[in-house]
């Protein structure tokens, strides 16, 4: 069965099993192929609906594989760039979180999906599509300094309008690029930090608690 064939027949838009066996062929067992196969495939007719599973399975196979090897995703973002406008989100977040993998790499197209993740943002249509977008621009803006200077604003906007749950993801971001920081906005930071050093939720803690000792 073809690689096409496994995700078309795949039910749902995430199937973390397929997607984790075909990126460990391509990731341990060399097979450069498929990963070709399912950057093209993550914008496969990307304005029909029915074909969201077939988008959306890829786009899982290329997450997984620029995280652990970017190198082999970067010299073709631009090729991703499309997938950040489907209908369905699984493919939009598991593409925005391939930018971010990415970026040190390739900053000149990951630069292209700024925009995409302030759309992310702002209408907050879900925690992973929102988070995703924050761990983005924390990727983005871990850069260096002028590049946390661009996606600072952003963050800012999302901390502000933080729905439940995504404080652990903004924690996570911020994170990522206080170094790059100035002391205006670290300060900001610390204090987001300081008011979740508290929560309920342990990993909310112990992100936040991690930031704090950044001090």
């Amino acid at each position: 069965m073809s690689v096409f064939e496994e995700l078309a027949a795949n039910k749902g838009t995430i199937s973390s099993a397929l997607g984790k066996a075909l990126a460990k062929k391509v990731l341990q067992e060399g097979q450069s192929g498929i990963l070709s196969e399912c950057i093209d495939l993550s914008t496969y007719e990307k304005d029909d609906v029915t074909s969201k599973n077939i988008r959306a399975g890829a786009a899982k196979v290329v997450e997984i594989v620029a995280e652990k090897r970017p190198e082999m995703v970067a010299p073709r973002l631009e090729e991703l760039l499309p997938a950040l406008s489907v209908q369905e989100p699984q493919t939009r977040w598991m593409i925005i979180r391939t930018m971010g993998f990415c970026a040190h790499l390739n900053k000149a197209t990951a630069q292209k999906a700024i925009p995409n993740a302030k759309k992310y943002i702002e209408e907050k249509e879900g925690l992973i599509i929102a988070s995703s977008a924050d761990l983005f621009l924390g990727d983005y803006g871990a850069i260096s300094k002028e590049d946390a200077k661009t996606v600072f604003p952003i963050l800012e906007y999302s901390m502000e309008r933080a729905v439940k749950n995504e404080a652990d993801w903004l924690l996570e971001a911020f994170y990522k690029l206080y170094s790059n920081l100035g002391e205006k906005e670290k300060n900001l930071v610390l204090k987001f930090a300081e008011d979740w050093q508290y929560s309920a939720r342990k990993s909310t803690q112990k992100r936040a608690k991690r930031i704090l000792r950044l001090q």
